[in-house]
């Protein structure tokens, strides 16, 4: 909404809060007395000589965190951290309500955009996605979307790297195996960006690690965020739960316990360097007790998702969270229902990193057809999320009177003047008379984006890397794949 004030206009956005401060303090308190009274178990030898020198109970590997050094460590984690893309320009501010999209990684099937089958997904596939990506607006960073299953399975995370950075400019988030091939990725990264010190200034790599629920904290997820924290490059450190199964069923216990997760990974962050650059959240599904499926687009994740915001929000920290990812196994109504509606609540609730756009299947399948519909479902979630325009032009009084009674507005040089910004215009929805449809070939939005993917792949060329790198690129995983083949 805007108002006038004094011929000046302010600008209020539509911002969606689902509990009151109150009970995010609630939470909170809750939170620490989970860290305090249960404790964590970390099986990182670094990550628990830190904690004990700074005040934990420490038994074996059960550590408990007393309230004081959480807070602490609260204050110490950045409340900005700025993300490059590849070529080193800052394109993304992570800061309170705003909002970038982008997919998941590690899909292990494919829907064939020539056959329409389902199959096993390939370093290909990651390519396609990320090319897809490259082109559409509403994409800001990507992640691999798919599982490079035709390479090395030692290396096939850096395959994935490889294939990201070759055919995007945008922001990246990874996953690594462990901590050795984390390493590996982010020689590869330094590589790209011209050193070492270059990636620091201005990271377009992120890393994606987790703990495992309930509540452990895994050698090679603590080691691989430790490493990136060498390097600059920021680490989104999230539980991914499922309710009811490793957190409690009922929405406030899951995100007590997903928040005591997160809150101990900013403690760990915070010991290893303060600064250190580190994302929070998390993904809050619930499990499906007849089928044991994760529900992904379910009211009741979105729900725990607009609660985490919240608490991000209140700590002051960047977030990471989930929308546009659906239960239904191919692009259909219910798709379109489940990722609409999440991409809406996220741009809503100001989330930071909304990961996961464009799975099929529970997070199972891709599809390239998908990934251009929901390019139109984060459009029209951005252009709701603007707000609504309100001052003297907008509010047209004085077109009102110059037409006046029973006239019309279509010649109106207001109208031509304004109406592009103030009806949304969708890429591929169908909006024709049912004879000018049946005359246009029947096209159903399914037909729309499965057409717009295969013109993208057949001619979207993204900036190509110098052939050098790619080289180097090459070079670093195939001496990290004997190197790893060695140890086994």
């Amino acid at each position: 909404m805007r108002k006038i004030r004094s011929n000046s206009i302010e600008q209020t956005t539509p911002l969606l809060r689902w509990v009151s401060e109150g009970q995010i303090e609630q939470i909170h308190f809750a939170t620490l007395e989970v860290l305090e009274r249960t404790g964590v178990k970390v099986d990182h030898p670094e990550a628990l000589q830190l904690l004990k020198d700074a005040g934990c109970i420490v038994n074996e590997n059960r550590v408990r965190i007393p309230s004081w050094l959480v807070e602490e460590c609260l204050r110490l984690a950045p409340r900005k951290i700025v993300v490059a893309n590849r070529k080193g320009q800052r394109v993304m501010p992570l800061e309170k309500n705003r909002t970038y999209f982008g997919t998941g990684s590690d899909l292990p099937y494919t829907i064939d955009l020539e056959t329409g089958k389902r199959r096993r997904s390939t370093k290909k596939d990651v390519e396609l996605a990320c090319r897809v990506m490259d082109y559409l607006p509403n994409y800001d960073f990507v992640m691999s979307y798919a599982i490079a299953s035709d390479t090395s399975p030692r290396v096939s995370d850096l395959h994935q790297l490889e294939a990201m950075v070759s055919n995007t400019i945008k922001p990246i988030i990874v996953t690594a195996h462990d901590e050795i091939n984390m390493r590996a990725q982010l020689e590869m990264a330094a590589l790209v960006a011209g050193g070492k010190e270059e990636l620091r200034k201005n990271p377009f790599l992120m890393l994606y690690s987790e703990p495992i629920s309930p509540l452990v904290h895994t050698n090679d997820g603590v080691g691989k965020m430790f490493a990136c924290f060498e390097y600059g490059v920021p680490v989104v450190y999230t539980p991914g739960i499922l309710s009811g199964a490793t957190t409690p069923v009922t929405k406030a216990g899951t995100i007590v316990l997903m928040n005591a997760e997160a809150l101990a990974g900013v403690v760990m962050a915070q010991l290893k360097q303060k600064g250190a650059p580190i994302i929070i959240g998390g993904g809050a599904t619930p499990m499906d007790m007849r089928t044991t499926a994760t529900l992904y687009g379910s009211p009741e994740t979105m729900m725990n998702y607009a609660i985490m915001t919240q608490l991000s929000q209140f700590y002051g920290i960047p977030n990471f969270t989930e929308a546009g990812c659906v239960n239904s196994p191919v692009p259909d109504a219910q798709a379109g229902m489940e990722a609409g509606n999440g991409i809406l609540m996220a741009q809503l609730m100001g989330a930071n990193l909304v990961h996961d756009v464009g799975y099929l299947e529970g997070g199972k399948t891709g599809s390239l057809a998908f990934l251009t519909m929901c390019n139109d479902f984060m459009d029209n979630a951005r252009y709701m999320g603007r707000g609504t325009r309100i001052d003297d032009e907008t509010m047209a009084v004085d077109v009102i009177d110059e037409v006046g009674p029973g006239g019309n507005y279509v010649s109106h040089e207001h109208t031509f003047k304004y109406f592009r910004e103030e009806v949304w215009m969708p890429k591929q929805f169908n909006r024709s008379f049912w004879e000018i449809w049946e005359e246009q070939g029947s096209k159903s939005m399914e037909d729309n984006a499965e057409e717009l993917a295969k013109e993208i792949v057949a001619a979207h060329t993204p900036e190509l890397l110098d052939p050098t790198i790619r080289q180097g690129l090459n070079d670093i995983i195939s001496e990290t794949d004997k190197a790893k083949a060695a140890i086994r």
